[in-house]
């Protein structure tokens, strides 16, 4: 077993794999069977990859822990597009907090879960708001009222996307599972972590409820993240800025 290197960013030798097979995805020569099959392996590393790491730190002497970051997302619609973020950091054992409005119009949201199921978050999200947002405008063009349109939109996404990723999750721990057995429990015990830390740093937190106003805007949003890509290019978009708390 190798040494565990630093944990504060994703290994540079994975993500180059993942933009090469992203690359041949968005090529435009590309058949669209073999983009999806190209997406489908990017997806996969990343997901392998958290996993991984995570049975490393489980043996490492120095047992690393849960951490705290923040994230502010940027309006407009910073509410639903904060929901987004809620639906991908679910998929990987990470909990989100969203908070009240910053004093720039956007959400300030709390992440807490291991820092390398943080930067596949981040990673995900970016890429999946960047589709979320380019579907978005192109859906609401003719829309009578758009603000409403784009709130309800982002809302059905983030509906779909976070029950397809809650899948991909599933399939890929149990084939963690099956390679080598007793990963179930590793990853069973980060989570457990992540949420006891969550109830430390938030023991009185309320369940967010949200309205909206056109069933239009809600079925082209649903419609849109059935068919988003689920894989990671580290896109780098307005709208997401972070931190980490000491």
């Amino acid at each position: 077993m190798s040494e565990l290197e630093g944990p504060t960013q994703l290994d540079r030798r994975v993500l180059e794999r993942v933009r090469k097979l992203l690359a041949k995805a968005e090529h435009p020569a590309t058949p669209v069977e073999e983009a999806q099959a190209f997406s489908a392996k990017a997806s996969a590393l990343m997901a392998q990859y958290a996993i991984d790491r995570a049975l490393l730190e489980a043996e490492a002497l120095d047992a690393t822990a849960p951490i705290v970051k923040q994230l502010t997302v940027d309006a407009p619609y910073a509410l639903p597009r904060s929901v987004l973020l809620d639906r991908v950091a679910r998929a990987h054992r990470v909990r989100v907090v969203i908070g009240p409005d910053a004093p720039s119009g956007g959400r300030l949201c709390t992440l807490v879960g291991f820092a390398v199921d943080l930067d596949v978050v981040e990673l995900l999200f970016t890429s999946l708001l960047l589709q979320a947002s380019t579907a978005m405008l192109q859906a609401s063009r003719a829309a009578a009222r758009p603000k409403a349109f784009r709130r309800a939109f982002l809302l059905g996404y983030a509906d779909v996307i976070g029950n397809r990723l809650a899948v991909t999750k599933e399939e890929t721990d149990a084939q963690a599972e099956d390679a080598r057995p007793g990963t179930a429990l590793v990853l069973a015990d980060r989570g457990d972590r992540v949420d006891a830390m969550l109830a430390q740093q938030f023991p009185q937190l309320r369940s967010l409820r949200m309205t909206m106003s056109s069933g239009g805007g809600l079925s082209a949003g649903r419609a849109a993240g059935a068919r988003a890509d689920l894989s990671t290019g580290g896109r780098n978009v307005s709208g997401l800025r972070n931190r980490e708390l000491a």
